[in-house]
């Protein structure tokens, strides 16, 4: 059985929505204690539950100490589903995204529906926008397609937000992904909802400004949504080149001008555009599992400590392959087939 100390590395949520994704692939049983250990909240909290509780539903797992405030949790897969329709919900205005990060490479090519309810654009968490307009786009890069519906978005903290993830498919072949190619044009979405439409139409503005230097085609939509249980606001952008999507979103705030929320999206990608990567430094940390699935190699802006971590807990589960990490900025990840 794989043993995991919860507080290593960076110590967050991330590396049980690892083990779990993980688990279900290579039906390898964990135990992981310290959970969130330096957190001001320690323990399993809402969004953690929900993924682990999603996880367990769609591989039949046997689990100990899976509830609100655990700090530690024995996770026994017994096989993932074929098929069927489900829901799960966080409860609260926890992300719904990283329980779409963790259940996607678990039903690649089942037909399995999943519908998360939370929330879809909250801090310390990728958007919904970025997930539709980077993380899939990256991933159809290396031959894998959903489809995703964003039924209603959820802010914090009323959350609200219903998401639902279907037709998962196709097959991963051994990638190289270490060059981006020429910049073709940039594409975003900045959207409010339950707040006045002009918010949404200054962040565009603001980010277009900014962004203007590329020379290349700029196309933003605006998406105004009215009625919704939560209100905020928000933008994310994707700078679109030959051979793969470079990203970065920014979330409005209470006294923060919607100049400043586009003008930060637009900065941000701007920055991890001068490094000469594939992909973004939050990509980075996202394709580590692809990469280590299909023998595949990128490269990515910045090697965070999320990153690193991330890494550290794939070798735990993980046999017959060698992850090598090199650089750090940009850094390239690569999984090698041992002889």
């Amino acid at each position: 059985m794989i043993e995991i100390d919860g507080s290593f590395g960076e110590g967050g949520g991330q590396i049980l929505r690892t083990a779990l994704t993980l688990s279900a692939l290579t039906r390898k049983p964990f135990r992981i204690y310290n959970i969130r250990a330096n957190r001001p909240k320690p323990g399993l909290q809402h969004q953690h539950l929900a993924a682990v509780n999603a996880v367990k539903t769609l591989t039949n797992a046997v689990t100990k100490g899976a509830h609100l405030g655990s700090t530690e949790l024995y996770f026994e897969p017994r096989g993932i589903v074929e098929q069927g329709e489900f829901d799960f919900d966080v409860g609260t205005a926890g992300s719904t995204t990283l329980i779409l990060q963790t259940l996607l490479p678990i039903i690649v090519n089942r037909k399995v529906t999943v519908t998360i309810r939370g929330g879809t654009d909250v801090p310390k968490a990728p958007t919904i926008d970025y997930i539709r307009l980077v993380f899939l786009k990256v991933l159809e890069k290396i031959g894998l397609r959903a489809e995703l519906t964003l039924v209603q978005r959820g802010h914090y903290p009323e959350g609200g937000g219903i998401i639902r993830l279907s037709n998962v498919r196709g097959d991963l072949e051994r990638f190289d992904l270490t060059e981006r190619g020429r910049l073709l044009e940039i594409r975003g979405i900045s959207h409010v909802s339950s707040l006045p439409s002009h918010i949404a139409h200054r962040q565009k503005s603001s980010a277009e400004a900014k962004l203007k230097q590329l020379n290349v085609p700029i196309n933003i939509e605006v998406d105004v949504r009215t009625g919704e249980r939560s209100r905020g606001s928000g933008i994310a952008l994707a700078a679109i080149a030959e051979k793969s999507v470079i990203g970065s979103d920014y979330l409005g705030e209470k006294g923060l001008p919607a100049e400043t929320v586009g003008e930060r999206a637009a900065l941000n990608l701007l920055e991890d555009l001068k490094v000469n990567a594939a992909l973004d430094r939050h990509m980075g940390d996202m394709m580590m599992l692809y990469a280590i699935l299909a023998k595949g190699k990128y490269t990515a802006s910045e090697l965070t400590s999320h990153a690193r971590t991330n890494a550290e807990i794939i070798r735990k589960f993980v046999e017959g392959v060698d992850i090598v990490i090199t650089g750090e900025k940009p850094f390239m990840f690569e999984a090698r087939p041992r002889p």
